[in-house]
Order: C-alpha cells, then structure tokens, then sequence
C-alpha cells in the first residue's frame, strides 16, 4: 500500500501540488489526470521518492517496492536488449546470483556452517520463486513479443528506434519484481496490438498502478478509480470509476453547480430589485409629504430595506454558488467552411509502391476517398501509415498514381510537426503560412493556448502538444476541404483532445485519420477502416472488428 498525506511542492516560489492526499491500496489501479502542467509528473517523482515535497510525505509498505516509468525515458545505450531487460528484472536477478553463490558453497560447508546456509538458501529461493525469477527468461521473452519491440534480445539499444526505446523502457518495468508501477504517458508510441497486449497485462495482475496517459480507451479498460489534478488551485480529487465514468460525473456535477448558480443569481436579481423599489418607493413618500408619521414610516421602511441588503450580502459571502470555470479551449469552428460533394473523387491512388533505401514500405497500394469519407487508417508501427500521407503531400518519391480531384485543397497535421522550422518562433512559422499584422496574428494564436510571449518561442522548444495545437492553428487558416492527419492527438491533454473531437465530428468533408488513440476515433464518426500491414492496404468493417482480429492472433 502506497500512502500520500498532505504534500505540497513548488518551483520558484510557483506552487504545483496543494494539500495532496490519497491512499493507493493493494492492486489498485488508478488513473491520474489533468491539462497538461498541471503537477501529474511531479506528483509521480515525489511518489516514487526522485524529488522531496516540500511539506508532507509518501508513506510505502515496507513489503512493497515501487518502480517508476519517466514519460522521457534514458537507456544505457551500451546494453544489448536482453541486458537491458536483466537489469530490470532487479530483485530478481541478483537473488538469482546469490543462489548460485549459495550452491558452489554449501558442498564444501561443515557441518556447522552449513545448517545456517540451507537456511539462507532456502529463504533466498523462496524470495526469488515470489518474484517470478524461474518464469524471468520466458517472462521477458513474452513482454518484449507482446510490445511488439521490433528487435531480437541480443540487438544493441543503440539501434533501436526512439519509439522502440521507449517501449523498452516499460517492458523493463513490467519484467520486475515491483509491487507498486508508476506509469507515465507509458501508451506514447504502441501501436494497437501493444496497447492491447499492455491492457490484458494491466489487468491480469496482481500489482498497484498509478497511470498517466492520454489514451482514454486505455484508461476506461485498466484503472477502477480517477485522480483529478486541477491546474488552477494545485489540488486533487478522488473520482471512482474509470475515465467515461468520472468525465461523466464530472459533466453532470457541472451542470448541477450551473443550475445552481443561474437560480441564484435569480433569487439573488429579484430580492435586489424589491430591495431596489422599496427603497424608492420609501425616498419618493418621504419627499412627497409633511406629514411626520408618514415621514416616520417611510424612514423606517428605508432602514427595513438596507438591513435586507446587508443580510443580503452577509448570506452571499456564506452561501454563494461559485459559477464553474469553463476551460480555456481550441477553437476549431471554421474548420471546413467549403464541403465536397458526397460522391465526388477527392483521392484516386493507384498501385502505390514507396519505400527508403532499398526497403519496400508500400506495396502495389490502391484507395479512392469520396467526398464524405472519413478514412482511420489503421496497422501495427512501421506499416507504413506516415509514408503513405506523405506520398499523397509528395514529400517522398514513389512508383504508381495519385491523384486529386478538382477543386480539392489538401490540409495535414504530421506527426510532431516534423516539416516545420524547428529554430523560428511561433509567431514566424505562424505567419509564414498566414499574411497577418503581428497583433492580428497574437489575438489568433491566443485562442490555439498561445498566451503572451509564448508566440517568441522558439518553435523546437514546443512541447509535442503546443506543436500539434500550433499545426491546428494553420490548418483552421488553410481554406483545406481535405484533411490529411498524422496522429494529431499526440501529447494532447483532454481538453484540447474534446476540443478537436467537438470540431472533427462537426466537419463535413473527407479526411483520412491515423491514430492509435481508438476513443478519439470512435468521437470524430469515421465511416470507414483501413488497415494496412506488411506494405499492404485492407479494408475491415469497423475499429472493433479490428481489434478483435488482433486479440485472436495475439
């Protein structure tokens, strides 16, 4: 059991965790959520004990141990896979070691030293069987298959790709003997048959979790209970239930304190206003006669109504309602301002073939998109999605057709803005796009979450989430009738991700979605899947059909 009392930290004098309290209980998984800075990272490093809070504390079983997965993870690049994976495996591999110490002694032991090591060496083994260390080898086999890591065990982690060194970071975590896992952002690069594989590992076993991760769909399988981190006053609050459940309760906790402002502020219009008219009413009869006990009366109903008006106000500062915050949201209204005919062309792709250096990614694929198509475009890592949108923006070369119809304007978001200037500012790459006076192009980019002097960021200083919000920004501004996007929900916190999902389902026109966040893809309303594995391009009947393909063949 994991327990959190009271903590509090700061940056430079900036508070980040106020008055933070929970209890992690065993085989608990949890979710913790919030807008981006919000503390969750923090509060995962205070947990796992690589920072100190600066008042309140973190309270672990003695029993339990706790290993933590950095959403930015380093690896000893000296290592092979397996070596890697060993080491993760921590406990477990250095009782193994002692086991093996233990049998080369115990043979040439007297008979006086050898009673007190039988007994170390049955405790020892005992320590390393609760561990799992006799399964580590086929452990290890089955979470780097199941990752889908792409490399055999004895390939050196320099080789590996950056997504795949990610991967082989959790994989190091899963393989240990840890009874309590601190996952940051741990779905980042898997592809669906590893997220799926990563699910049923979730919730198969028998350890605590804490969970960061903007893949709702994962969280909705995987955690029984939601940590909220608000931004604003640093506190969290305990939800039960998974992520639909408690953004369902919260929805309706919303609209409740709503009501409940609106029929206060009411309440609140009416009594000002009789406060108001017998105020008036009492000046206007004073003034109007002589007589002093009408004068008399009318005074006293004047005081009457300023005693009201203070009761009034003493009763707001002990009962009024707080009107609910509304979250500083994208604004992606314009989005398709010009929609395609429902069954004209807008892409005609015939026997495609692409690849880089000799390696063949794309092989004899065809695909036409009409006019209301809205294609996911779906396959394991590697498969060749990314090459295949580049090939119709032509950014790389290729063998075959494609073709655009008439009139259509492509628009596309890539993967982590790879095409853009990585040393110019915001508001440079913004309006290099978009011919913009400066304060024109400010008041724009403020409502994309680029507040200040944000916009004289360089653009390569960008979190992959101000990227994707930045490409959003001049997408809205491209006059595009076709979309083209790449994993646009990458990094995005849940209120930019509802944001995109409000405009996405609201567009009319074609568009072709990569993406691995499958709650996103259900949101948006694609009406066709694509799947396209071993350079090969197929069509299935829908997201869940898909997956339950993948499942049987896991």
């Amino acid at each position: 059991m994991l327990r959190a009392s009271s903590l509090n930290k700061s940056y430079a004098g900036e508070t980040v965790l106020r008055d933070v309290s929970f209890v992690l209980s065993d085989g608990e998984r949890v979710g913790l959520v919030g807008p981006n800075g919000a503390g969750k990272s923090t509060l995962l490093r205070l947990l796992a004990g690589l920072e100190s809070p600066d008042s309140g504390s973190v309270w672990i079983d003695p029993s339990d141990t706790v290993a933590y997965l950095p959403q930015y993870p380093d690896e000893d690049l000296g290592l092979t896979v397996r070596e890697a994976m060993m080491r993760g495996a921590g406990n477990a591999l250095e009782l193994e070691r002692r086991i093996s110490c233990l049998e080369r002694r115990m043979p040439e032991a007297g008979p006086e030293e050898l009673e007190p090591l039988l007994a170390e060496y049955a405790r020892v083994r005992e320590e390393f069987e609760r561990l799992g260390g006799y399964e580590l080898e086929a452990r290890i086999e089955e979470i780097v298959s199941g990752l889908e890591l792409g490399a055999s065990l004895d390939s050196p982690v320099s080789e590996l790709s950056g997504g795949n060194k990610t991967k082989l970071s959790l994989a190091r975590l899963l393989v240990s003997g840890a009874s309590v896992l601190l996952l940051d952002e741990p779905t980042n690069y898997l592809d669906l048959p590893a997220l799926l594989w990563l699910e049923r590992f979730v919730t198969t076993g028998i350890r605590s979790y804490v969970i960061v991760s903007h893949d709702r769909r994962f969280l909705d399988r995987t955690v029984t209970s939601v940590l909220e981190l608000d931004a604003e006053n640093h506190t969290l609050r305990v939800w039960p239930g998974n992520y639909t459940e408690y953004s369902e309760a919260k929805r309706r906790e919303r609209e409740s304190q709503l009501q409940a402002y609106l029929d206060q502020q009411a309440e609140i219009r009416r009594v000002e206003e009789d406060i108001r008219r017998t105020k008036e009413q009492a000046r206007s009869t004073e003034s109007r006669t002589k007589v002093d006990t009408t004068r008399r009366l009318a005074k006293k109903v004047a005081k009457k109504a300023k005693a009201r008006e203070r009761r009034l106000e003493r009763q707001l500062e002990e009962t009024a309602v707080e009107k609910p915050r509304r979250g500083w949201g994208l604004h992606l209204a314009d989005l398709g301002r010009d929609p395609i005919e429902d069954n004209r062309t807008v892409l005609d792709v015939r026997e495609l073939r692409a690849g880089y250096d000799g390696d063949e990614v794309l092989r004899d694929v065809s695909l036409i998109v009409r006019g209301r198509d809205r294609v996911a475009l779906l396959g394991p890592n590697g498969s060749g999605k990314s090459t295949l949108l580049r090939c119709i923006l032509g950014e790389v070369p290729y063998e075959g057709s494609i073709r655009t119809g008439s009139g259509v304007r492509i628009g596309s978001v890539s993967q982590e803005g790879r095409e853009l200037p990585l040393d110019r500012t915001v508001i440079e790459v913004f309006r290099s796009r978009n011919s913009m006076y400066e304060d024109e192009a400010r008041t724009y980019l403020h409502r994309f979450l680029f507040a200040g002097e944000e916009v004289l960021k360089p653009f390569g200083e960008l979190s992959y989430g101000q990227r994707a919000k930045l490409a959003l920004a001049m997408l809205v501004l491209s006059d595009a009738n076709f979309l083209l996007l790449d994993e646009p929900t990458s990094h995005m916190d849940p209120p930019a991700l509802e944001a995109m999902e409000e405009a996405l389902s609201g567009y009319v026109g074609p568009m072709i979605l990569v993406s691995h966040d499958r709650y996103f893809v259900d949101a948006v309303g694609v009406n066709r899947v694509l799947v396209l594995e071993r350079g090969a391009l197929r069509e299935v009947e829908g997201l869940e059909e898909y997956e339950e393909e993948v499942l049987e063949r896991a």
